[in-house]
């Protein structure tokens, strides 16, 4: 079985939790800075931006730190959470996004009760992409950059396992440029502007599918730059929300490009279909209340650019992804779009079926 690039799983003998306990009495604040939690975070009782969520005053050690371990955010900690706030393996098993068992052989390993891989997790505070300002030439750079070096982290072997997970193929991930983050335990999706430029790097755990932006990231668009760039006319060309949506489709053989979330990036994805001038824009809605509302906007967004149409997937199914997956083909989608009603310019600003 392959594994993603990340420490080696490594068998612990049977350890009392309430002995682990024991031992880490007095000492959670170490663990915790080892494990990847920022120092700063532990200091004091006033809430503060979350490590893990980045939501603004949301976060506070409790005030047994030390002795039991527990920490406290108000958005990732609720009534329906796992883990809910608890002690310091609770803690653990948020910050590491880990089930029990694995915190608690990490908590064993780095206490020196078995032997094992205690590396520390430091993660990348979640922002919400930025939509409204420029990046410097410097950000782009730095864009590009960390672009390249996380596709090269990503080798063919965890590359298969990523497109097996997902269900896409790896030469869909390849075009995409999907690389992979060792310090956040997360694959990398580059998003661009509409010029094929970077512009900010998408992480998505693999695990529990939990996706962030990386620091100063700008809501992007999602595809392949060279098909953008061929000099042949694209006829259709699809639009869906996500990352993974889109590798959906590049899979099945489709020119297409995705938004970063329900409606978005409006802007860009207008600019985009001036430059390649395709022929018709299909929008994938996803079959929920979001989907549908992001999908209006972008068809009134679009329909002075190219003819529109608007589909959804097969009933029961919720998403462009999980269609292919249900083994819809590029003929089955085109059958779908091909039956669609062209959204037509209203009278009243817009589109109109």
């Amino acid at each position: 079985m392959t594994h993603y690039p990340r420490s080696n799983r490594q068998s612990n003998n049977f350890i009392p939790v309430a002995e682990l306990r024991r031992i880490a009495r007095g000492r959670w604040r170490e663990i915790l800075v080892a494990a990847g939690v920022p120092a700063v975070a532990l200091d004091g009782l006033k809430g503060r931006p979350c490590p893990r969520c980045g939501g603004k005053d949301r976060f506070a050690p409790m005030r047994d730190l030390d002795e039991r371990g527990a920490l406290l955010c108000r958005s990732c900690h609720h009534g329906s959470s796992d883990p809910r706030c608890g002690d310091g393996i609770a803690a653990l098993r948020w910050w590491l996004g880990v089930d029990t068992a694995a915190a608690l052989r990490w908590l064993s390993s780095f206490l020196g009760i078995t032997h094992g891989n205690h590396v520390p997790l430091v993660r990348v505070p979640v922002v919400s992409p930025q939509v409204t300002r420029c990046l410097s030439d410097d950000d782009r750079r730095r864009f590009e950059l960390m672009a390249r070096v996380f596709r090269s982290n990503l080798k063919t072997d965890a590359e298969i396992q990523v497109a097996d997970d997902l269900g896409v193929s790896p030469d869909a991930l390849r075009r995409l440029s999907v690389g992979w983050s060792p310090s956040d335990c997360a694959t990398t999706w580059p998003m661009r502007a509409d010029d094929g430029n970077v512009i900010g790097i998408r992480l998505r755990c693999p695990r529990t599918a939990r996706k962030w932006a990386a620091v100063g990231s700008m809501a992007g668009l999602f595809y392949d730059p060279e098909v953008m760039d061929a000099d042949d006319p694209i006829d259709r060309l699809w639009i869906v929300e996500g990352p993974t949506d889109c590798s959906a489709l590049l899979s099945i053989g489709l020119d297409v490009v995705g938004v970063p979330s329900a409606g978005g990036a409006a802007d860009l994805i207008v600019a985009l279909a001036r430059r390649v001038r395709p022929h018709e824009l299909v929008i994938v809605a996803d079959r929920d209340d979001a989907g549908r509302r992001g999908a209006e906007r972008l068809s009134d967004a679009l329909v002075l650019v190219a003819q529109v149409r608007v589909i959804t997937p097969s009933p029961g199914i919720k998403d462009s992804r999980a269609w292919v997956g249900a083994g819809v083909d590029s003929m089955g989608i085109e059958r779908v779009a091909d039956a669609a009603p062209i959204r037509r310019i209203s009278l009243h600003g817009g589109a109109s079926s």
